[in-house]
């Protein structure tokens, strides 16, 4: 039974080596210095610059921008829904925040990416522009925010709460005393995952906040931005340009790097907690 459940397994494992080992592979070529942070013509023919003349610096940078901007925005809401649930709701309230952040991380992105579309660039006439895509992000990753910093709270033991308030500490006290202290790096490693779940979004952004090209930085709150995503989108789309699909292999296993530098550092804070 037990090598009958590996063997199931296994392609869990396998696949996702696959595809990185893949991506690597298609990237390679293209993969440089010069490509991320020089001045280089990635690519050529066909009349078509797609931006590329800043290289890939100024996507990068855009994407890490309406990553930090989106986490700025969910973590305190997240931190406060997390503090609820934990000190003033009841059990049913529990029940209910909790499947509700289920229902919430269930909608696809793409659905959050057209209410954002509809309401804060038409409605509210943000425009297209970095501060209606950091909204949105923030919208899609609040969920996940939310349920970790719930949980890292929950692992704070329980009799280090109940000493804290026998000692007349305030929940305020407590709450800087105690359980931030405790659950730091629970929290930290839900904002890491956040931040990589905002970094990998690209249908709500497509609609919201990206333009492909002619933004090296945004000017204001409310300009649009570029972004690694919308970029490789692009590319991806120009099959018939051979130095347009490289380019968007190497744009990707750029991505993927950010997000797995994200996500390892998250498993390491996680692996120290549970070392604790």
């Amino acid at each position: 039974m037990k090598i009958f459940l590996i063997c199931l397994a296994l392609p869990a494992f396998l696949l996702p080596a696959a595809c990185l080992l893949y991506i690597l592979w298609q990237a390679w070529p293209a993969l440089s210095l010069e490509l991320i942070t020089g001045t280089v013509d990635a690519i050529e023919g066909q009349g078509l610059s797609f931006g590329s003349q800043q290289a890939l610096w100024h996507q990068i940078s855009g994407s890490l921008l309406m990553m930090l901007l989106a986490c700025s925005l969910a973590t305190p809401i997240a931190l406060s829904i997390a503090l609820f649930h934990a000190l003033w709701a009841s059990k049913r309230q529990k029940k209910m925040v909790l499947s509700l952040l289920q229902v919430l991380q269930s909608i696809p992105p793409i659905v959050y990416g057209l209410c954002g579309l509809v309401l804060l660039v038409h409605l509210l006439q943000w425009g297209i522009s970095l501060a209606a895509g950091a909204v949105i992000l923030s919208v899609i990753i609040l969920p996940l925010l939310s349920s970790n910093i719930i949980h890292a709270l929950e692992r704070v033991p329980f009799e280090q709460s109940q000493a804290a308030l026998s000692l007349g500490l305030s929940h305020m006290e407590m709450i800087v005393r105690v359980w931030l202290p405790s659950a730091w790096s629970g929290i930290l490693t839900g904002i890491l995952l956040a931040m990589a779940r905002a970094l990998s979004e690209t249908a709500p952004i497509l609609f919201t906040a990206t333009v492909f090209s002619g933004i090296a930085w945004p000017e204001s709150l409310f300009s649009p931005v570029t972004s690694l995503q919308t970029h490789i989108f692009y590319l991806a789309q120009e099959g018939s340009n051979a130095q347009a699909t490289q380019t968007a292999w190497a744009s990707a296993a750029v991505l993927l790097s950010l997000v797995l530098c994200l996500s390892l550092t998250a498993w390491f804070l996680r692996r120290y907690e549970e070392s604790l």
